[in-house]
């Protein structure tokens, strides 16, 4: 059966590359963003689809041609991308882990893709903000430390960020500046919870906002915290105001299959118990947050 007669109208329109070897222009691949996922790219085909040269194979040429492709991705605004490869197929394994893949799971491969008769599905997550994330992009000069913090109010990470000297401030949409010279973060990472908390104070170090983000997962890479955003965030103002933001973000990358229905429940889920335990908080907060803010100020004396 040919796969294109088949399958062709679960296709859909896409950018395709061409991997040539500037030392001697010849051509070692070819590699290809599927803009959108219809049901048969969901389940079997994903967004990127790659191919090396039989006698180029095993030389890494694969695994850039995919992080290359995944800056593609991020421009297109594909947040979540869904790689797909045979289950005997070690190489190409490695190469989505590589790139950040992890896996969901394994299905049965009804489309006759590989040998095997089994697809491995990957998804490779453009959403991951690091803890480091500002240095050397927003911070021309910044103090950042990792503390880690076991006590009876909080157990996990703590970033704190002193934005000695900034290239440009960060002014969001309602006017407020949230990073600016000798403005101060804390980020806690809680790596049994799946809300990061920021508290973002100004220079003479009083609060402007307390912004939390629902996340997929919030863990470590090489020793520096991250967080997988999961669109929805909480905002927290001096006053007590308890905001949702960026549903419009949420509903988007669920139109497009960037997460299952019960990760978009699940988001607004961690939200509403999040606002309801915010609701007539704002001093315990407050107490919370300055608690290690000040310890961290007097270490830093």
């Amino acid at each position: 059966m040919n796969i294109k007669n088949k399958y062709g109208k679960s296709y859909v329109p896409s950018d395709v590359y061409l991997a040539i070897r500037k030392s001697d222009n010849k051509l070692v691949g070819i590699i290809d963003i599927r803009k959108g996922l219809t049901d048969f790219l969901y389940n079997y085909g994903g967004n990127i689809g790659y191919s090396v040269l039989p006698e180029e194979r095993r030389k890494g040429y694969a695994k850039e041609m995919v992080k290359l492709l995944l800056k593609k991705c991020k421009e297109l605004k594909i947040n979540r991308v869904l790689i797909t490869c045979d289950k005997e197929n070690i190489a190409s394994s490695k190469t989505i882990i590589a790139n950040g893949g992890k896996l969901e799971n394994e299905v049965i491969d009804d489309a006759h893709l590989g040998e095997s008769g089994i697809l491995q599905r990957y998804w490779i997550s453009l959403k991951k903000r690091y803890a480091d994330k500002y240095v050397g992009y927003r911070a021309q000069k910044a103090e950042q430390k990792i503390i880690s913090v076991t006590d009876e109010y909080f157990n996990g990470d703590i970033y704190y960020y002193n934005f000695i000297e900034v290239n440009n401030p960060i002014i969001i949409p309602n006017g407020k500046c949230i990073i600016d010279n000798n403005y101060k973060w804390l980020e806690f990472y809680d790596y049994l919870s799946k809300i990061k908390l920021t508290a973002i104070y100004d220079e003479n170090s009083e609060i402007i906002e307390w912004y939390f983000d629902i996340a997929r997962e919030i863990s470590k890479d090489n020793g520096i915290p991250y967080e997988d955003d999961l669109y929805l965030d909480v905002v927290v103002t001096p006053n007590g105001d308890v905001t949702l933001l960026d549903e419009d973000e949420l509903k988007e990358a669920y139109n497009k299959r960037e997460m299952t229905k019960e990760e978009y429940e699940n988001a607004y889920e961690q939200a509403e118990k999040l606002m309801n335990k915010l609701k007539n908080n704002k001093e315990k907060l407050k107490e919370f947050t300055e608690k290690y803010l000040k310890e961290i100020l007097k270490e830093s004396e």
